[in-house]
């Protein structure tokens, strides 16, 4: 299934049918149950590349921005299941761990709700400015 393009708004049900074919159950069951009030679009990877010396991955950058943008507040085992996901993600895309582990470091620090930036966990579920 092609993932849609970088700044695409996805609708609900295109979500659901990712969810469906990429074995997401549970985050279509929690995007279902109450989805955010924000459209979702992703941006890849935030701040970083979405292709590494011919490699795309753009695919763990979409995954985990679904990820961020379903989550709620407080969700500290959530958010860093989601991290270590995209950091398993790009070491498969990549067959290295070196770009993955770095990720990783950058999106437990920036990512954080705290700093409520466009991106960070529960961007979705924030109210429009």
């Amino acid at each position: 299934m092609k993932l849609p393009e970088i700044g695409e708004e996805v609708p609900l049900p295109k979500i659901k049918d990712i969810c469906e074919h990429y074995g997401l159950v549970e985050l279509w069951k929690k995007i279902e149950r109450d989805p955010p009030s924000q459209p979702f679009k992703s941006d890849g990877c935030t701040g970083w590349v979405n292709e590494w010396k011919g490699t795309s991955i753009y695919s763990a950058g979409f995954f985990h921005d679904l990820k961020y943008w379903a989550g709620y507040p407080g969700e500290e085992v959530a958010r860093l299941i989601a991290d270590a996901e995209l950091m398993i993600d790009v070491a498969r895309l990549l067959n290295s761990t070196s770009m993955a582990e770095t990720m990783f470091a950058g999106v437990r620090v920036g990512g954080n709700e705290k700093f409520n930036t466009p991106f960070s966990w529960g961007f979705g579920r924030r109210k429009a400015e």
